[in-house]
């Protein structure tokens, strides 16, 4: 796969990146890998680790799921939340469906996708041109390579 390639996923965020730091634990991992500039963090299995081999200096993908990306209006990063991966984007579409709505997001020249509620939308009077942050637990990165 080269580098400018996305798998073929049902995963909509799909980013490639670098692995800057392994730290291992009995049973999890901590993976950070930077995307543009950006540091996200994966804490995935130790097993996983080991499986794929990663390194310092690697080259993976990150992937999270649209569902799992939860989005906060405004630039600042959100000081008073456990949520590690918070990464500063504008908005670049939202298409309203009854229950749900996509909301693509532009950050540093990827873009993340996001499905959250209509409800949360309307509330947040979400529109193209936003600034918000992009919010992802680390524990729902997943990496490949």
């Amino acid at each position: 796969m080269s580098a400018t390639e996305l798998m073929d996923l049902t995963a909509r965020n799909q980013l490639r990146g670098t692995v800057k730091s392994v730290l291992g634990g009995t049973v999890m991992a901590e993976v950070a890998v930077e995307v543009n500039g950006e540091e996200l963090i994966a804490v995935i299995t130790r097993h996983s680790v080991e499986r794929l081999g990663l390194t310092e200096g690697d080259t993976v993908t990150v992937l999270v799921k649209a569902t799992e990306v939860m989005l906060a209006k405004g630039s600042s990063p959100l000081r008073e939340l456990t949520i590690r991966n918070q990464i500063p984007g504008k908005v670049t579409g939202v298409e309203p469906g009854a229950v749900m709505a996509e909301v693509r997001v532009d950050v540093g020249g990827d873009e993340f996708v996001a499905a959250v509620t209509r409800h949360s939308v309307d509330r947040l009077t979400l529109a193209e041109g936003d600034a918000v942050v992009v919010l992802i637990k680390a524990t729902e990165v997943m990496l490949a390579k």
